[in-house]
């Protein structure tokens, strides 16, 4: 394995800034490592060299990486905060005053603004950016699975209807939580058997109040059905197995748990999410249809331009770059260079540090 060569320069600590990245670990004169190679640097960092009195440092010249023909260099957010906060206000009025009909033109335009919206992008990369408040978990996990589902979708390459189905189906599908009382959906604690029980209607819940809208696609109340039933016959409420589950809920389900896992709950923090992604792969099949799961890890990147890595070659480093074919397989520079994972199957990152 040869690392892609990049070249380094010695700059005084002057003039360093952040974002710039060390390619060699800072010493101090008592030979301890104060910073180890493959660090970002941020100003608390650059604040703490100042005080050991340290001269000049290691850094790849080139920081501020310009966009090359098959990278990416940035992961956007996938909609605008201003058009997540619009669905999620549809989505509460609509969840709080019991209504579909009323509100379904306003979720329509909502979808084709989030289609819009994605079509501006590139690349269409799942990252989590910013924790939820707990108090906006319902509306804010609604809003978010349909985004997910949608780009999942995309991802497998399905028709514009489809798109649409999943994006509505998405939003709704937790639309059952409305018949289960706040002191069972925020507990801290945990749930009793009756409790359990109860948060388990929410599926059949929703199916029935959506199904009972003329107006309301009958496929989108399935979809409220069957996300959390499992391939292997373990979900709920049917029990359904892989080829009783329609294939836009499959989607539902990974976006769903991808989401929950990473967003901070009242009764428990937010998982990482790296953690959340290999959680996801490691229930492929039997949670989750490889066909859906093959496409999240297209788009479902846990890691940005600037992330601090392990990899399981022992060694520690920082993302550089994103490759679009594949952006789970970062370039990701080390003490001993930069290792381009695309190009390098035998070393795969372990954490995010």
């Amino acid at each position: 394995m040869s690392p892609e060569v990049t070249a380094i320069i010695e700059v005084p600590l002057k003039y360093a800034n952040e974002s710039m990245i060390l390619v060699r670990d800072i010493i101090n004169v008592n030979g301890s490592v104060l910073v180890t190679a493959g660090t970002v640097l941020r100003q608390e960092i650059l604040v703490s060299l100042r005080k050991h009195n340290i001269e000049t440092i290691w850094v790849n010249d080139t920081p501020k990486l310009k966009p090359l023909n098959q990278e990416i260099t940035e992961v956007p957010h996938l909609i605008s905060t201003a058009t997540r906060q619009k669905m999620i206000k549809i989505l509460q009025n609509s969840f709080q005053r019991g209504s579909i009909a009323v509100y379904l033109p306003y979720l329509r335009e909502a979808i084709d603004e989030v289609i819009r919206e994605l079509s501006l992008h590139d690349h269409l990369l799942i990252y989590l950016t910013d924790i939820r408040k707990k108090s906006d978990y319902l509306y804010g996990h609604c809003v978010d699975v349909g985004v997910y589902a949608i780009v999942i979708g995309l991802a497998m390459g399905l028709v514009k209807e489809d798109i649409y189905v999943l994006g509505l189906g998405g939003m709704l599908h937790d639309y059952g939580k409305t018949t289960i009382s706040d002191a069972i959906l925020e507990k801290r604690g945990s749930l009793t058997l009756d409790e359990f029980a109860k948060i388990k209607t929410h599926a059949s819940a929703g199916y029935n109040i959506l199904r009972a809208e003329t107006k309301v696609d009958s496929r989108i109340a399935l979809l409220a059905l069957q996300h959390h039933e499992r391939p292997d016959g373990r979900g709920y409420p049917w029990g359904s197995k892989m080829e009783e589950i329609h294939p836009l809920a499959r989607i539902v389900a990974v976006a769903d748990v991808y989401d929950a896992l990473t967003t901070e709950r009242v009764y428990r923090p937010a998982i990482a999410v790296y953690e959340a992604k290999r959680i996801i792969n490691e229930c492929s099949s039997t949670q989750f249809d490889p066909k859906v799961v093959a496409a999240f890890n297209k788009v479902a990147v846990p890691v940005y331009i600037g992330s601090s890595v392990k990899l399981n070659n022992g060694l520690a480093g920082a993302v550089l770059r994103i490759n679009s074919a594949d952006p789970s397989r970062p370039v990701v520079w080390t003490r001993n260079g930069a290792i381009n994972l695309l190009n390098n199957n035998d070393v795969d990152i372990i954490a995010v540090i």
